[in-house]
């Protein structure tokens, strides 16, 4: 949901802004300046090289030859730049939980109803998202351990389970990248995560009614 809200976009631009943020720029400085004087563009955030990494890999893809000043930074510094924005968007647990807790409220809603009987027709639930909402709701559990940005594609899967009376969750992840979709082990969870406990795990992460356009 994240910039759909009023109180993300605040926030974000609080976060940049903060000193602890600053320095973490400061520290690509050259990067950013080699690739300002590049492209004409004024790179001084992560974002900045985000928007850029995307209009290259398509470019890339669809066998175009990139300019020659590309090869120092391309694909290697940029794509790792362009990585670094989706933790930006998640900087803080308020962002956290614009950015990706307001999808996951709704799963654990839609999973709620399954359980509980009033959706006994249902056998799945689709939810539309790009590629920054993957990585976003990755970081939230807690398994973004090779950060990378998500193929065209890809997919989270929330399998809803009943083991001995227990329901539970099994998390899978396919970006296309291996052999078929990587169950996802949840810290302090096992594979089958109880669904109270799984509750209990990211309840920090679910946002307030009120967050997404809270003015205060």
């Amino acid at each position: 949901m994240g910039i759909m809200c009023s109180n993300y976009l605040k926030l974000y631009q609080q976060y940049v802004q903060s000193p602890l943020q600053q320095a973490e720029f400061e520290k690509y400085r050259n990067d950013f300046d080699y690739i300002t004087k590049n492209t004409g563009l004024n790179v001084t955030t992560f974002l900045d090289v985000y928007n850029l990494y995307f209009g290259l890999a398509t470019e890339e893809e669809w066998g175009f030859k990139l300019p020659p000043w590309t090869k120092k930074v391309w694909p290697k510094i940029i794509t790792e730049l362009a990585i670094k924005e989706y933790f930006v968007e998640t900087g803080t647990t308020e962002l956290t939980q614009m950015a990706a807790g307001y999808l996951l409220q709704k799963i654990i809603a839609d999973t709620h109803l399954k359980i509980n009987g009033f959706d006994e027709g249902k056998k799945i639930y689709l939810y539309s998202a790009h590629e920054h909402n993957l990585a976003e709701l990755l970081i939230l559990l807690g398994v973004f351990e090779n950060p990378h940005i998500p193929t065209y594609g890809s997919y989270i899967v929330f399998e809803v389970h009943r083991v001995n009376n227990s329901y539970g969750i099994k998390i899978y992840y396919e970006n296309y990248t291996s052999n078929g979709p990587q169950l996802l082990k949840l810290p302090a969870c096992e594979n089958f995560c109880e669904f109270n406990k799984f509750i209990s795990l990211v309840s920090e992460y679910l946002p307030t009614p009120d967050l997404c356009d809270n003015n205060n």
